[in-house]
């Protein structure tokens, strides 16, 4: 029988990744979904949608680490805290997401999301399923990363 993980915890995580996975998303289809409407490539739609889960995904996650950090460091002089703020946010994102996304980005969602529309239809569910199944691996090994920052980087 699995360990049973508090409330608060869970409540947690879907805090920091609700918002990031539904922009991520939104971009995701939106760059897959035009690339293949017009040009009826799998390939070309996979990397599109990947790209654009990337920017929606970590542009959310690079704005929020820089206020955070800006507002940790604002007893410092503009430029201090810019660069401060900078150090902190690469190396709290590096430490939650770099496993996450080397196994992620190299492996399981380009399969999972080219795979899944060859067989599941009309082409944005079937990108949708191969994205969501991609993601439940994605986020076990970021969740890993996040709470290794939060015993590592901030004692």
């Amino acid at each position: 029988m699995a360990a049973k993980l508090p409330k608060t915890k869970k409540q947690e995580w879907l805090r920091r990744y609700i918002p990031a996975e539904i922009l991520g998303t939104i971009t995701a289809l939106i760059g897959a979904w035009s690339v293949y409407a017009n040009t009826h490539s799998y390939i070309a739609a996979t990397a599109s949608g990947w790209f654009g889960e990337g920017i929606g995904f970590y542009g959310y996650f690079i704005i929020t680490e820089l206020i955070a950090n800006g507002r940790r460091y604002r007893e410092h002089s503009l430029l201090k805290r810019f660069t401060l703020a900078i150090a902190a946010a690469s190396t709290n994102l590096i430490v939650e997401f770099l496993p996450a996304e080397i196994l992620d980005n190299f492996i399981i969602r380009p399969f999972a999301m080219f795979e899944a529309p060859q067989y599941i239809h009309p082409y944005p569910i079937g990108f949708l399923v191969g994205k969501f199944s991609a993601d439940m691996v994605f986020y076990v090994l970021a969740i890993a990363g996040f709470e290794t920052r939060k015993r590592l980087l901030h004692r």
